[in-house]
């Protein structure tokens, strides 16, 4: 311990003059600015003394280098002595400015009862690009914050800050803050369900994530002694949910009326990299009132293409019937935008509920984004008189492009013509936001439908081959593919692309329309075209059936390409697409073109059950060695078919020319004949409800097409016959596990145990009688396997007690269900529980060795490892020091003398056991004053 510096002692009058009393420690100062310190600090904290409810800092880029600032406050209209007409913004860069309020005339703008909205804006030129985060600090918040540093709130600095990075602008855009839409003004209620939303805009189109953190003093400082909101009489009626998407903070329900804190932090993605977060800090007021909120009701989020009208009803009522009025209003981005503005009819005042209202927007081009637009409904009753509680509904609208139309196709010697519709209604936006049509292709057909709010070709089957096409024939948009090869289906979509221009004239924030018709085209049926490989038989002289068709005569030039003509089957095992081999039996010779030819070929003595075979039909004219062209490749359909519990799993796959877009899945019946059990679109069926232990056989029949006109229609194909046991390999789902104690309330010397208990997951998952019984497991240590430490058989067993003798309460437990065969569930959710330990000590004793009181000792404790306790003398000396938790002082200095009756002080380093990992205490440092009396 440090000297202790020079004391004066002060005395009573019943005390000795020469006994020492409660030290007071003194230093020289100076008065004179000790009494100008005082002043300046009395006035400083008059001046300071705040009342915000709320604030953010929100900025636009308006150069490279230089931003427009804005502090948004909403403070206490009547805290006149605390209304501010500058404050100081820190920017980051080691420089800071004074800046005064712009709105109501400089002095802000009254927006609610007893409620100031105060905007601060100023410009700054920032030295080079970087990433800064600008800061505004208060120095006092309110008294009596019931989750901030209680009971000393008033002292804590109200902080607010806005991180952001300058990008290259040249190619990445201009970076601007998300406004904040939704005014944090609302009251809640002891009881009943508080909702806020910070209603977030960006307009740059930027996605925005929102996170609940624990409000700061200052920059990466938060404030002390903070607890969310929900841990004020915590339990399971009192939940805060902050729904990272849509920004819904749902607070169900408050238990305990007074002033609390949060803090909203606001974060800014753009193309995946985190730009900007802005901080939103806001007091909630909850009062001990009788009402319930409002309710609305409405729909849920939705998608609107251009040139559609999106409308909906919006209605507020309230579960106390007429005896209020009720508001209904709408807040969002569609507001905000330029251009075609959403409008809301609702009623300007209150009135007697029902209220019903229609919402209606007819969004234009410019407001096509990937980022959903937040509309937040809001219905407030007016129970205290212009003020009450309030419902708040988060409707998401996602404005889509919409897809070019009439898409046609043609095939030339060597290409294929795309043409669609000229005008496009989306061709004329503001700032060059369109920038022309990407090209989409794959081959073959596909039985892809778009889906209207994600329209992205990405990961569809298809590969974008062209971009930003903008060419016109004059009549309509025109693209002309010429990387394309004869024989093959082509089938192509076109979408649009719309995208922001950065000052270098470089798009980011790209957006895609939705996709046109699809259109298929065949290039020049010059080649064979295979049409089948079906498996006709596994197990017993497997085979497989194949046919093809020839090329057609009006593609094929017989004068440039005399005959003979040959046509050769090649096969190979697995999706090999060389490597063919020649089937001897398969060789079909004609001295004409139009001379009739076999094409079809069973194909024996073949391995289905375990093989996948592929195809292909090489042509020949005249007499040559190298074949004039071959078909696409074709396989056969593979089954695999995996047994679980009391169902099996089938799964298959093929590589083909064409597109498969249905599938009927056949099961073997007990007189050994395969019927079909159901048609699905999907490459995965489970069939269900099976006997574990018996043995079922599949087999699939593909069902497609080339998606061109004149070509076989429908292709359908088998697969080859496989089976499977069902066994039960599937564990039961994972338990919920709660554990409470009664540390907070047990005195010191009662024993602790942790009472775990957990429910049956039959019940959640639809798997009654699954669960045969449970395991408990228990992690100490960090890196340490975990501890069985309760197993039972009994599935109605949901309860258990422990305390471990050498960790206590510490400890991360979890819950894994088992079933008949053993299989265990996945972990349960993992609890992780702390000691609570007491360690507390007299202020007196009484070392006359008459058997009461003659030891300094602390009352009954737990959860204490060790301390470092010193005893000091009037002087500042050590007289006595331990480690020992039970301390045993009995009155003697180091050297084992009695000491003079009298005052002591005492400083104790308390080491406590709290967390799972014994050896990382938590110190805690106690001091007092020691009575000794003989």
């Amino acid at each position: 311990m440090p000297a202790i510096p020079p004391r004066l002692y002060l005395h009573k009058n019943n005390r000795s003059s020469n006994a020492p009393l409660h030290p007071i420690y003194c230093y020289k100062l100076n008065y004179t600015k000790l009494l100008y310190s005082a002043i300046f600090l009395f006035f400083t904290i008059s001046a300071f003394a705040t009342h915000n409810r709320a604030g953010e800092i929100i900025f636009k880029q308006i150069g490279d280098l230089r931003i427009r600032a804005t502090i948004v406050t909403y403070t206490k209209a009547s805290s006149i002595d605390a209304d501010r007409d500058t404050l100081i913004l820190y920017w980051g860069d080691g420089t800071f400015d004074k800046i005064g309020r712009n709105n109501g005339g400089g002095k802000g703008v009254i927006i609610g009862p007893d409620i100031k909205y105060n905007i601060y804006t100023f410009e700054h030129t920032y030295p080079s690009r970087g990433t800064y985060t600008m800061s505004m600090t208060d120095p006092n918040r309110d008294a009596g914050i019931l989750n901030v540093n209680p009971p000393n709130s008033e002292n804590i600095p109200f902080y607010i800050e806005t991180t952001f990075t300058f990008l290259n602008s040249t190619f990445q855009g201009y970076n601007n803050a998300p406004t904040l839409l939704q005014p944090p003004i609302d009251i809640g209620c002891i009881g009943q369900v508080f909702v806020h939303n910070p209603n977030a805009f960006d307009i740059d189109g930027d996605s925005l994530v929102y996170e609940k953190i624990v409000p700061m003093m200052s920059v990466g400082t938060p404030v002390p002694n903070y607890v969310y909101p929900d841990q004020i009489v915590a339990g399971t009626n009192n939940i805060l949910t902050l729904n990272s998407q849509s920004g819904d903070m749902i607070w169900n329900a408050p238990r305990k009326a007074g002033e609390y804190n949060i803090a909203i932090r606001i974060k800014e993605y753009r193309q995946g990299i985190l730009i900007s977060s802005t901080v939103r800090d806001m007091q909630i007021i909850i009062e001990n009132c009788n009402n319930r909120p409002p309710n609305i009701e409405t729909i849920d989020d939705v998608c609107v293409v251009v040139g559609q009208t999106l409308q909906f009803d919006v209605k507020a009522d309230d579960p106390d019937g007429a005896s209020q009025q009720l508001k209904l209003s709408a807040l969002g981005g569609p507001f905000s935008i330029e251009g075609n503005k959403a409008v809301f009819n609702a009623p300007d005042n209150y009135v007697t509920p029902p209220v019903s209202a229609t919402f209606t927007w007819a969004p234009d081009c410019n407001a096509i984004s990937n980022s959903s637009y937040s509309v937040i409904f809001k219905a407030q009753d007016n129970q205290m008189d212009s003020i009450g509680l309030a419902d708040l509904k988060t409707v998401r609208i996602k404005v889509i492009g919409p897809g070019p139309e009439n898409l046609t196709g043609e095939s030339s010697l060597n290409s294929i013509i795309l043409k669609w519709d000229q005008p496009y209604l989306c061709e004329v936006t503001r700032n060059n936001y369109f920038k022309g049509f990407n090209i989409w292709r794959r081959v073959s057909s596909n039985s892809f439908q778009p889906d209207t709010c994600n329209p992205s070709l990405e990961g569809k089957g298809y590969t974008k081959i062209a971009f930003n096409q903008k060419s016109f024939d004059g009549e309509k948009f025109t693209y002309t593919d010429t990387l394309v090869e004869r024989g093959k289906a082509y089938c192509y979509r076109v979408e649009a692309e719309f995208a922001l221009t950065s000052p270098g004239g470089f798009p980011y924030n790209k957006v895609q329309s939705l996709p046109s018709n699809e259109i298929c085209v065949l290039l020049n049926l010059d080649v064979p075209l295979i049409t089948k490989a079906s498996i006709l038989s596994t197990g017993t002289n497997d085979s497989v059936l194949i046919h093809w068709i020839k090329p057609r005569i009006s593609d094929f030039d017989t004068l440039m390409h005399p005959g003979p003509y040959k046509y050769i089957l090649k096969w190979n095992e697995g999706l090999q697409p060389n490597n063919f081999i020649e089937i001897p039996e398969a060789q079909f010779t004609t001295q004409h073109f139009l001379d009739p030819v076999d094409t079809s070929f069973i194909h024996t003595n073949l391995n289905t059950r375990d093989t996948i075979f592929t195809y292909q039909v090489d042509f020949y004219a005249g007499n040559t060695t190298v074949p004039y062209g071959s078909s696409t490749p074709a396989s056969t359909v593979y089954l695999h078919v995996a047994g679980s519990d009391k169902k099996t799993i089938l799964t298959w796959s093929e590589s083909v020319p064409w597109s498969n877009n249905s599938f009927t899945i056949y099961r073997k019946n007990a007189q050994g004949i395969f019927d079909s059990i159901t048609t699905t679109h999907a490459r995965k069926y489970e069939d269900t409800g099976l006997e574990n232990g018996k043995e079922y056989c599949y087999k699939i029949k593909t069902s497609g097409s080339y998606g061109i006109s004149g070509l076989p229609n429908p292709i359908t194909n088998f697969s080859q016959e496989a089976c499977a046991v069902p066994i039960d390999t599937v564990p039961p789902c994972a338990p919920i596990l709660t554990i409470n104690n009664d540390c907070n309330n047990a005195a010191s010397n009662t024993s602790i145990i942790n009472k775990l208990s957990w429910n049956n997951p039959d019940e959640n998952c639809g798997t009654p009688g699954d669960t045969k019984g449970y395991r408990v497991y228990v992690i100490f240590k960090t890196g340490i396997d975990p501890l069985l430490i309760y197993e039972t058989d009994n599935p109605d067993n949901l309860t258990f007690e422990y305390a471990n003798e050498e960790f206590g309460l510490a400890g991360c437990y979890y819950v894994v269900a088992i079933d008949s065969v053993f299989n265990e569930s996945p972990k349960s959710n993992v609890v992780c529980m702390e000691n609570c330990p007491d360690y507390r000590l007299p202020s007196a004793f009484s070392p006359n060795n008459d058997g009461h009181n003659d030891v300094f000792t602390p009352y009954p404790y737990r959860f204490v490892t060790r301390v470092d306790f010193k005893v000091f003398n009037r002087w500042g000396n050590i007289i006595f020091e331990t480690s020992d938790p039970d301390l045993n002082w009995k009155g003697v200095n180091k050297s084992g003398n009695n000491v003079p009756d009298g005052t002591y002080f005492y400083s104790c380093e308390v080491y406590e056991a709290i967390y799972i990992d014994q050896g990382i205490t938590k110190p805690r440092r106690l001091t007092g004053y020691i009575e000794l009396i003989r």
